[in-house]
């Protein structure tokens, strides 16, 4: 009976020391599988992120990348559109009087809508660039048919003058081409006395000088009643002013606009 109830104690003793070893070896289970999910957890984490981030690198690059071509697209537009006005505006003696305004209003409106363009996608810095491009295009314009008129009658002095000795023919017609042409190339420089003095004698050697149709005589003399910025009209002989003027501001633009499209890349 002893050994019995001996027996029996010791199986449940066993029985006591198991229970807890059990429970023991399932929580270390349990844990170690929390620690993992926490692991994968962790780790789709990490690489989701890495995912969004690069996303975002890549639309950014995209963006950038859309934007630089939109404002290299603009700022060509835009250096065409002044490029063809200036074309024009030194074009302009050679082309027949009724078509002259209508021809600069086409090219000018076109120098009016590239520089919107460059507003829209271009940094401060470039559209002040542009807007003194701009300005010096609609000086052009204001002056372009003035100074078609006076270059296209200093090209047909020039033509009618003595082929041999221009300042000693005695030709009349090659001689009067040849001081009307003086008269305009002073004109601007004279005293207002000295203009109305020598008026009648530009209308006269302009008209003796047979280079000129009635129509162009008329033209010039209405030119000469207003001397505002006459050497820019004029255009020089050596230099023209009018033309380095906007070949500064041009070459600035260029400068400040492509050196924008770097920030970008």
């Amino acid at each position: 009976m002893q050994v019995e109830e001996a027996l029996a104690a010791t199986s449940a003793l066993t029985a006591f020391i198991m229970v807890p070893a059990t429970l023991l070896a399932a929580y270390w289970t349990r844990r170690s599988a929390d620690r993992a999910a926490d692991a994968a957890v962790l780790a789709g984490l990490d690489q989701s992120q890495a995912t969004v981030a690069a996303a975002q690198l890549q639309e950014r690059a995209g963006r950038e990348q859309s934007l630089g071509c939109a404002r290299r697209s603009a700022y060509a537009e835009f250096l065409c559109a002044v490029d063809v006005l200036v074309r024009i505006v030194t074009e302009l003696p050679e082309v027949p009087t009724a078509t002259r305004r209508e021809l600069l209003n086409q090219k000018a409106t076109a120098v009016v809508e590239a520089r919107a363009g460059v507003a829209v996608v271009g940094p401060p810095i470039v559209l002040s660039k542009a807007e003194e491009v701009a300005k010096q295009c609609a000086k052009l314009e204001k002056l372009a048919l003035r100074r078609a008129v006076l270059r296209s009658a200093i090209s047909a002095l020039e033509a009618a003058w003595c082929p041999r000795n221009a300042e000693w023919c005695e030709d009349p017609h090659h001689s009067s081409a040849h001081v009307a042409w003086e008269l305009l190339a002073e004109w601007g420089r004279m005293e207002d006395e000295e203009r109305w003095e020598n008026l009648d004698l530009l209308e006269f050697t302009l008209q003796e000088s047979h280079a000129l149709e009635v129509e162009q005589v008329r033209q010039v003399l209405d030119v000469a009643n207003s001397v505002a910025y006459w050497d820019e009209m004029i255009g020089g002989f050596v230099r023209d002013p009018l033309l380095e003027r906007f070949q500064a501001v041009r070459d600035a633009f260029v400068d400040v606009a492509y050196g924008s499209l770097g920030s970008l890349a």
